[in-house]
């Protein structure tokens, strides 16, 4: 006896949509040819989706399946599209008759059956007014059997096609066989902003992608606690405020303190009762007895890199009692060569040398050392008159420089005051 599966077969009208059966009468066909198959409203080009031998028993109906005529041949497929190309420039022109014969909607596609002889228009909208004198003008201008089917929402935006938010093509224009059941509480479960901009498709309906993922929320919900749930802590007795499922991380309340655990302690530190939403918390334990039971690993701290340690620059000594004339980074300004000019008695200000063994000593960088004033390097404070150079003049707290600088500007206009500098008779 032959099997009933081998004499079926699901094709598609469109790339996207329901599959519908046809009888195969006996043909070996393929996934992807082109066949003529009869419909209601006449022979139409289908393309097989699903061969006689894959064709589950379960899924047939038990009307009477129509049959499938042939196999469509480069004539049909290129008259086919003809008609296609007739059907698109027709639109304009019907949807100016729809207007004067007041049909509710708008007609977004129309098609003709594959003899020519039927044409359907599909229109969006709710309301069937207008439907017969619409079919009534557009049959007596074209010469067809004309027709009026409604459409969706969803359908129209499959016929206009696109893509969605997230870059893709639209599932129902490419792939989709039936819209799926969407509502709001999808949204709530998966905890989306209930903004409709955010949550809706091209169609203005709920995005099917919803669907897709509820298995995955409510399979990853299973291994966290309720929202109000009591919970055990380190710390104290808490209560489940907040869930991020895709974080895997629950907020917590603890003696009116907001705490958000992170995946790594939850349900090990963080302990609940799973079987009930205020069932007493099972007992808290620290961390060091979930480290010593094993249950969480310890924190290893961070190995410090050498090779950073090694790069850093070395500090600059600073003398004790003294302090840096710069801040680091910044270069030492030059000593002015002004500086010991006009001196009576004395040269021009040299520093002492460093002994052999301190230079050997010192670092590479830049020592930042205090200025010793005016007074020449290696010479103590009260030994002026040892270096021919007058001592400072005790004129309160005026700096030695200022009064240097007045004296020789008396002695450019003549004055005679320069004579009597650092004290002596001239």
């Amino acid at each position: 006896m032959t099997d009933p599966r081998q004499n079926v077969a699901g094709v598609r009208f469109r790339n996207a949509g329901p599959i519908e059966y046809f009888h195969a009468a006996g043909m070996r066909l393929e996934v992807g040819e082109s066949v003529i198959v009869e419909t209601n409203r006449g022979p139409e080009l289908a393309r097989v989706v699903i061969a006689p031998d894959q064709v589950v028993v379960n899924e047939l109906g038990e009307d009477n399946l129509h049959p499938i005529l042939r196999l469509a041949t480069e004539d049909d497929l290129v008259h086919a599209s003809d008609l296609a190309a007739r059907a698109e420039e027709l639109l304009p022109e019907a949807r100016a008759i729809a207007d004067e014969a007041g049909l509710e909607g708008r007609v977004d596609r129309a098609e003709f059956t594959l003899d020519g002889e039927r044409l359907t228009f599909l229109v969006s909208g709710e309301g069937t007014g207008g439907q017969r004198e619409f079919s009534r003008r557009a049959g007596r201008r074209w010469d067809v059997r004309a027709s009026v089917r409604r459409i969706g929402a969803r359908d129209r935006a499959r016929l206009a096609g696109g893509y969605g938010i997230c870059g893709r093509e639209l599932c129902c224009s490419n792939w989709l066989e039936t819209f799926p059941s969407v509502s709001i509480r999808l949204a709530k479960d998966q905890e989306l902003p209930l903004n409709p901009e955010k949550i809706s498709g091209l169609c203005g309906r709920l995005l099917c992608c919803l669907s897709y993922e509820e298995e995955g929320y409510k399979e990853m919900k299973k291994t966290l606690p309720r929202m109000g749930q009591r919970c055990s802590t380190p710390t104290g007795e808490g209560k489940v405020v907040g869930i991020n499922v895709l974080r895997r991380q629950v907020t917590l309340n603890v003696g009116g303190q907001r705490i958000e655990v992170g995946d790594r302690d939850l349900g090990l530190v963080v302990r609940w009762d799973p079987s009930a939403r205020n069932a007493e918390p099972p007992p808290s334990i620290t961390r060091e007895e979930a480290i010593a039971q094993g249950l969480i690993e310890p924190e290893e701290e961070p190995e410090p890199d050498l090779q950073a340690v090694a790069a850093m620059p070395e500090a600059a000594p600073i003398e004790l009692g003294r302090e840096s004339a710069d801040a680091p980074g910044r270069e030492r300004s030059r000593p002015s060569r002004r500086r010991g000019r006009g001196r009576r008695g004395g040269g021009t200000r040299q520093a002492s040398p460093q002994p052999q063994q301190q230079r050997d000593e010192a670092p590479k960088g830049r020592v930042f050392r205090r200025s010793s004033g005016n007074r020449p390097s290696g010479q103590a404070p009260g030994d002026s008159q040892s270096s021919g150079q007058p001592p400072a003049s005790s004129g309160g707290d005026q700096p030695q420089g200022s009064s240097r600088r007045r004296r020789r500007r008396r002695r450019r206009r003549g004055g005679g005051g320069g004579g009597n500098a650092g004290g002596g008779d001239s």
